[in-house]
């Protein structure tokens, strides 16, 4: 490294001047490394054969078809038993509307799907699909007064939900329908008095 002399100029300026030459140095060691060359780096290059095709069969020993025999028969009431429950029935279809608490005779609004229905001690609940919450809502207001029932309360919001209470045959019970456009729902629960 070359010597400089400090001597003819104050020692602010030479102080300035040994700061720029010392940067000046550093930087020409950085580019100097820079130049092409790895230097002391350890840059991975980029292997020369790389795959050209892809595998075309398949490892042994993996299923190649599905299995044809399924079950056919598939159970309509399910019985389970629940801690602090007890025994809960579950059935699906026409069979939902057959629970230990819903009366035989529990109108239903023409167009509608009964989907799935439960009960567990004193209580039942049936799924409706199919008409959507003001027909429902419609349809249990003249149905369930025809029908030997009393409705002990009737809230809800238009094109949105509805909730109808009601009491008689033995039963309470709440109808509840909410859905917007397509995808409506009717719940029914029943509970024994």
């Amino acid at each position: 490294m070359p010597k400089i002399a400090l001597t003819q100029v104050g020692p602010r300026v030479c102080r300035g001047r040994l700061l720029a030459v010392g940067m000046a140095a550093v930087a020409a060691v950085t580019l100097a490394g820079c130049n092409g060359s790895d230097g002391d780096l350890d840059v991975p290059k980029p292997s020369a054969s790389l795959p050209t095709s892809l595998p075309t069969s398949l490892p042994s020993g993996l299923p190649t078809s599905l299995p044809t025999s399924l079950p056919t028969a598939i159970p309509t009431a399910l019985p389970t038993s629940l801690p602090g429950v007890g025994r809960v029935d579950t059935a699906t279809g026409a069979e939902a509307l057959r629970g230990t608490n819903i009366p035989p005779d529990f109108p239903i609004p023409p167009g509608a799907t009964v989907k799935v229905g439960t009960t567990a001690g004193s209580r039942s609940t049936f799924t409706m699909e199919g008409v959507d919450s003001d027909a429902a809502r419609a349809f249990y207001r003249q149905a369930l007064p025809a029908a030997g029932y009393e409705i002990t309360r009737d809230v809800g919001v238009a094109g949105i939900a509805s909730s109808i209470e009601f009491r008689g045959k033995g039963v309470t019970g709440t109808i509840g329908a909410a859905g917007v456009g397509s995808a409506n729902a009717i719940a029914v629960v029943f509970q024994k008095q």
